[in-house]
């Protein structure tokens, strides 16, 4: 009987200490924490650390709060050195959660630019806020409507209210209505929505499932990113070793089983399942962007051509993009390669040239080299005719002490592939069918350049020449019901 009576002596502690978390969320109660579940998105030790108590280590080690703002992309072609973070801010802030570079500026984690489900978040209205530089208000702008609907709502009111007289939380029961998983359209359509102009995906579009068979799978089914439990607590020594993990088509949860045939099967051990899955993108002015064919910083500041017709992805070996390293593909012969599909974005910026593979090989090397920044692309046009010269660049003397300040300065032409992932095609999705054997091999093929990667010829042509029309791939699904056979009637 002792024993018993300790362990419910044990459970009541247990039970009042954690309503003493949620006593107070009521609509009238503690507004710190009924702000949270009011969705007005501010991130504190007292709201989402109420339940969830380890997030700040959570916040420590999420590679999209710990980004690193230093890194130079030829994109943006920013130097944050020469321009400043204030200006990185300004300019690209909206892009990042807050939180780790950005608490200096009082920009605290908002939870909710993930975990909003209104859909309701108003992106512009955040990135207003970072252009204008009033950082501190940029999270709260960006709740206003979804605040104002939450409150409303008379169910999460009767909530609210029944929560703040009950030991046990009620809000726990709504609490993924208000603040649950991230959707794919937070992610598409806040911060990803980026990636239109290299990639050409249509997740922005209100009819995706034209152009993607995945586009009913939420993003964090594939890609698995790290997450805080109630309890559990995850040490890491580098915070890069939690990026999201991206699960493989052959995963226990997706494909796995699926064959092909014995032939197509044996190609899985060099080549991508996206490499026949994605057949074409679509071109010209997409929603949420339009698709580059090139951008140009020759002249300091950037200027971009558009692809205005159906996209073919181009195929070529990697075994993906380390980190300091343009996005250029690998070779037949590097490890561990296989044939993945890319959209090709032709860049163009000014480099030193002090590094000596960009000197010797400017357009092909993977080393990103020591980019000039675009201030001092634009000041070194002597002539102001907008032009800048080779001549101009390498004497440019911008410090005025007589010497010029980039002798080797050499400019850029990169061919930047992009990796293709999404807008997977299917028998009865995407704008063009499935890649067969005759796209890549035998006359009649269109889909593969062979020469440039790194094969002489097709290597499955033969004398006399196979007729590759006349193999067809199809799938067989294991545990799949039969296809039924018609038989005429007994009698």
């Amino acid at each position: 009987m002792a024993k018993l009576e300790v362990i419910l002596l044990a459970a009541a502690i247990f039970i009042f200490a954690f309503a003493g978390v949620f006593a107070s969320m009521g609509y009238s109660g503690n507004e710190a924490i009924a702000h949270h579940y009011m969705t007005e998105g501010e991130w504190s030790d007292s709201s989402c650390g109420g339940c969830h108590f380890t997030v700040s280590d959570h916040v420590e080690t999420n590679t999209h709060i710990q980004r690193d703002i230093d890194e130079w992309d030829p994109l943006t072609n920013f130097d944050i050195e020469v321009e400043g973070e204030d200006e990185w801010v300004e300019r690209y802030g909206a892009y990042h959660p807050g939180g780790g570079a950005l608490e200096e500026y009082g920009v605290d984690v908002d939870c909710m630019v993930c975990h909003e489900q209104y859909g309701m978040y108003d992106f512009d209205a955040r990135a207003m806020k970072f252009a204008e530089g009033d950082f501190e208000n940029a999270n709260a702008a960006a709740m206003v409507d979804a605040n104002a609907a939450v409150q409303k709502d008379n169910i999460r009111k009767f909530t609210y209210f029944s929560n703040a007289v009950t030991p046990l939380p009620l809000l726990l029961l709504f609490h993924d209505t208000v603040n649950g998983a991230p959707a794919k359209e937070s992610c598409a359509e806040n911060c990803h929505e980026a990636n239109i102009p290299t990639t050409a995906v249509m997740w922005s579009a209100p009819d995706y499932e034209e152009f993607d068979v995945h586009a009913e799978v939420e993003c964090a089914e594939c890609h698995e990113i790290s997450h805080s439990s109630l309890l559990v607590k995850a040490d890491v020594e580098n915070i890069h070793e939690l990026e999201a993990e991206t699960r493989s088509c052959d995963d226990a949860d997706c494909h796995a089983g699926i064959s092909h045939g014995p032939i197509a099967d044996a190609h899985l051990e060099t080549v991508e399942c996206e490499s026949c899955h994605i057949p074409a993108l679509p071109g010209g002015e997409l929603p949420g962007g339009t698709t580059l064919e090139s951008f140009d910083w020759s002249n300091g500041e950037r200027v971009d051509s558009f692809k205005t017709e159906t996209i073919i992805p181009v195929l070529a070996w990697s075994n993906g993009f380390g980190e300091d390293e343009l996005n250029i593909p690998d070779g037949k012969d590097d490890a561990d390669v296989k044939l993945a599909p890319f959209n090709i974005v032709t860049g163009i910026w000014w480099d030193e040239g002090v590094n000596p593979e960009v000197a010797e090989s400017p357009d092909t090397s993977k080393e990103i080299g020591d980019p000039i920044a675009v201030a001092y692309v634009e000041a070194a046009d002597a002539d102001r005719d907008g032009m800048v010269t080779v001549d101009e660049m390498r004497g440019y003397d911008g410090d005025a002490d007589g010497e010029a300040d980039y002798p080797y300065a050499v400019l850029r032409t990169v061919d930047l592939h992009y990796r293709l992932s999404h807008n997977i095609a299917g028998s009865e999705v995407g704008m063009a069918d499935p890649l067969e054997c005759a796209d890549c091999h035998g006359s009649t093929a269109t889909a593969i350049d062979w020469e440039l990667i790194g094969y002489d010829s097709d290597p499955a042509q033969t004398d006399p020449p196979t007729d590759f029309t006349l193999k067809t791939i199809d799938a067989t699904i294991p545990g799949a019901k039969p296809p039924e056979v018609e038989r005429e009637p007994a009698f």
